[in-house]
């Protein structure tokens, strides 16, 4: 029986962290739900393989349920909308810091 992520009180996650955790769930050694939340059109680019697209802008927050991971493209969106949502009294919820631009090894510049 896999338990729930061991979300510490920070709000963000590594790259490292992140793959430490996916490898967790993997196993079922843990359980969050991983969403991406990026535009429609920000999908060409690819995704972080295991996560459900729910765009920042149809976000609905009523729907999380459990250990909650999110991204967006750089982690600044993501990054906002966790603080937004722990304001609320929302927990179990964190991002992944570098976003899916860190995911693919690319700095926020492209290069």
């Amino acid at each position: 029986m896999s338990a729930p992520l061991d979300i510490e009180s920070g709000d963000t996650l590594s790259r490292t962290q992140l793959i430490d955790a996916l490898q967790a769930r993997a196993r079922g050694d843990a359980r969050f739900t991983l969403i991406d939340i990026r535009e429609e059109y920000e999908l060409f680019h690819g995704f972080i393989p295991g996560a459900i697209h729910r765009p920042l802008s149809t976000f609905d927050a009523d729907l999380l349920a459990g250990d909650v991971i999110v991204y967006c493209q750089s982690g600044v969106r993501s990054g906002h909308l966790v603080r937004e949502l722990k304001a609320q009294g929302f927990i179990g919820i964190t991002h992944y810091a570098g976003g899916y631009l860190d995911w693919v090894g690319e700095t926020a510049s492209g290069t």
